[in-house]
């Protein structure tokens, strides 16, 4: 069954319309949920605006808005292209394209055979595709939109003087993938799938070992990829300059942008988790093509991983082809199966040829001014990662709570830690199950939020546990109906965007769309989204506002994964106060019927295992004279009535393979944030 509108009218048919939610109910939600952020004053101000506009101009606007929705598929859908993309003139690779770093391989492949088994699923992906034979996507049985899937091969978007724009272009002028190697560009030539799965790849690895074993290095100071790094009014110049320069240029570049997808033979080989993130994110802009629809990044050690531009399709699109990309390649890592001699695939071979590029002074002027952006940006960030694996969905589950509104709290108190604020915070939430659907906001702060983020660091003393918990879990549940409610279409952040882009020109703006509350409260200085799939060992992308994080997380059954990107915010604290807000979190949560004095009795039982550890300590250290016999040690030294408390349990569960003396200096540095830091708030009160 076709994925779009043109060769799929009943799919589309069949889905409903992204509605035009109801302008009271927006203006009450829009005023709830910005109270938090702002002074009285500031918010009283903020008020009388928006009564103001609901009893003149708003009335007008939405009669235009569900004329819009009368007269198109999707009434918001050109509008918020505009406005989140193609208006934008950020960097695309640090601020709008996000990434994916994949688990390893079953078996380790050579980097030519890796990237050829992945050249050849997404060849065939594109092949199901077109075909028409891809299942449809769904959630739980409910038809997903996948009107964007036709914007998955074969486009590029373009640098415009004022706006951007992107080209789809046809099957004829795009069957051929564009490879990145040492900073030069190649066109690789691949037949059609044969029945051959292993031949096809084979053939196809042939010809990239040679582009790996003869390719030279070229200098960065020419590199055409760092330019679309670049800030958008800066590469759009220079991209004019390029086409300018010669004939073969404007030649070369319509190859490598109308290509199916791009692949980079990276030289680098990632180790560390953040080292593989900030490998997916950016490396060092040379072997990429930032505004190619997608990218498959392979690495020198085996790695691989994805980058997507995101204008015209969502990070949750991209993840069913990324799902195939995965499989494909792990089954043949795993059946390591060279084609033999006698396996020829059907049709022409595959072969390459490189791109060439010809300079001049202003080119080469343009590409050192983006080298030197691109560096100063990439030292302006920090990019940290948390692998929290203390407890994930399981035990979340557990206390009866929803997962990523768990999180989605962790944030919250984490941020309010460390700068003593609440933030205006964007959770991505999907409207795929309408036509042409896409994405909408689903604002985390709410009243209880900020309340509960006030009770647990400013005034701790004034509320108990009970108080504390009942504060987390209405957060909670009040963030997982604002996401409920974003999916049925009923958000208010796309609505307001719509009624501010009804104005016709020349008309009046309402003093509600200058208004600092109004504003301030779209400046998302948390900027979050989950993606929670197996196949993903890294996942993330860049803030949205230059004083902003941008938060991407996985959740998994028994861990949580965090990749935080700022302008050097503070990305490595901010994970620190992650993994404390969020056993702060279970403690509570498990801990809210229990008093103080009882809690105050299991630290007290801890602090007698520390004593117990210093003093057997002391005595295995005394030397033993040759009559004396050692007498029988217990089978862990931290097991006995000393320890049976579930704090204590806690405390000790996996020190026993220490030394002595590492087990001492581990429990005391954890006994003292645990009593001084992380159960502060839960102490000092009795009510």
């Amino acid at each position: 069954m076709a994925v779009n509108s043109s060769s799929n009218p009943t799919l589309m048919a069949s889905l409903a319309k992204l509605p035009v939610p109801d302008l009271h109910d927006t203006v009450a939600r829009f005023a709830e949920a910005a109270r938090p952020l702002f002074s009285a004053d500031e918010f009283e101000t903020c008020l009388a605006k928006l009564n103001d506009f609901v009893a003149t101009q708003g009335p007008t606007l939405q009669a235009r808005l569900h004329q819009r929705s009368a007269e198109h598929a999707n009434w918001l859908e050109d509008w918020w292209n505009e406005y989140a993309y193609f208006l934008n003139r950020s960097s695309v690779c640090f601020n709008v394209n996000y990434f994916f770093g994949f688990r390893d391989t079953p078996q380790p492949m050579a980097q030519a055979r890796l990237a050829a088994a992945l050249i050849d699923s997404a060849v065939r992906f594109r092949s199901q595709l077109e075909s028409d034979s891809l299942e449809l996507d769904n959630i739980r049985g409910k038809p997903m939109c996948m009107y964007q899937y036709q914007y998955m091969f074969a486009t590029c978007r373009h640098p415009g003087e004022q706006r951007d724009w992107t080209e789809v272009y046809p099957r004829s002028e795009s069957t051929h993938i564009a490879v990145a190697h040492k900073g030069r560009y190649f066109v690789l030539r691949v037949p059609a799938a044969s029945t051959n799965r292993h031949a096809d790849i084979a053939q196809i690895e042939r010809q990239l070992q040679i582009i790996i074993d003869t390719t030279a290095q070229l200098e960065r100071g020419k590199s055409i990829g760092v330019l679309t790094a670049a800030l958008r009014d800066d590469w759009y110049t220079a991209r004019e300059c390029l086409l300018q320069v010669s004939s073969d240029n404007a030649a070369s570049l319509r190859v490598l942008e109308s290509s199916a997808f791009l692949v980079s033979l990276e030289s680098v080989a990632p180790v560390t988790h953040k080292e593989f993130s900030l490998a997916c994110h950016c490396s060092d802009g040379t072997d990429r093509y930032f505004d190619k629809n997608f990218q498959i990044l392979v690495f020198a050690n085996g790695r691989y991983g994805f980058n997507g531009e995101h204008s015209l399709t969502d990070a949750t699109t991209d993840m069913r082809l990324c799902n195939v990309l995965v499989h494909d390649v792990e089954t043949v890592a795993a059946e390591a199966q060279v084609a033999s001699a006698g396996d020829v695939a059907e049709g022409a071979p595959a072969t390459f040829e490189e791109l060439h590029f010809d300079y001049n002074d202003e080119l080469l002027g343009h590409i050192q001014r983006a080298i030197e952006y691109f560096d100063a940006t990439v030292a302006a960030h920090e990019l940290s990662t948390l692998v929290f694996d203390s407890f994930g969905k399981e035990q979340i589950k557990k206390m009866k709570v929803s997962p990523d509104a768990f999180v989605q709290m962790a944030m919250q108190l984490a941020y309010y830690r460390q700068f003593r604020h609440v933030p205006a915070t964007y959770e991505s939430a999907s409207t795929k199950a309408f036509a042409r659907g896409r994405t909408e906001t689903s604002r985390s702060v709410s009243a209880h939020s900020a309340a509960w983020c006030k009770a647990m660091v400013d005034h701790p003393e004034t509320t108990g546990l009970h108080a504390k918990a009942e504060l987390l879990r209405q957060s909670i549940a009040n963030q997982s109906q604002f996401t409920a409610q974003c999916a049925k279409g009923s958000g208010i952040d796309r609505h307001l965007l719509g009624l501010e882009f009804a104005l016709q020109e020349g008309e009046e703006r309402h003093a509600l769309f200058e208004d600092q509350v109004f504003t301030g409260s779209r400046h998302w200085k948390l900027s979050t989204s989950q993606i929670s799939d197996p196949i993903l060992a890294a996942y993330g992308w860049g803030e949205v506002v230059d004083d902003g994080f941008g938060v991407a997380y996985r959740i998994e059954n028994n861990a949580l994964h965090f990749n935080v990107v700022s302008q050097r915010m503070g990305s490595a604290r901010l994970c620190q106060y992650l993994a404390d807000a969020l056993m702060d979190m279970r403690f509570l949560l498990t801990n809210a019927h229990k008093q103080p004095h009882e809690i105050m009795a299991e630290v007290d039982a801890v602090a007698n295992v520390l004593t117990s550890i210093k003093l057997l300590s002391s005595s295995s250290s005394q030397p033993t004279t040759p009559t004396e016999t050692p007498a029988p040690q217990p089978e862990s030294r931290f097991r006995g009535p000393f320890a049976e408390t579930p704090v204590a349990h806690a405390m000790v569960d996996g020190l026993d393979r220490l030394p002595s003396n590492e087990v001492i200096c581990a429990l005391e540095a954890r006994l003292s944030r645990f009593v001084k830091e992380s159960l502060s708030w839960a102490l000092p009160s009795t009510s």
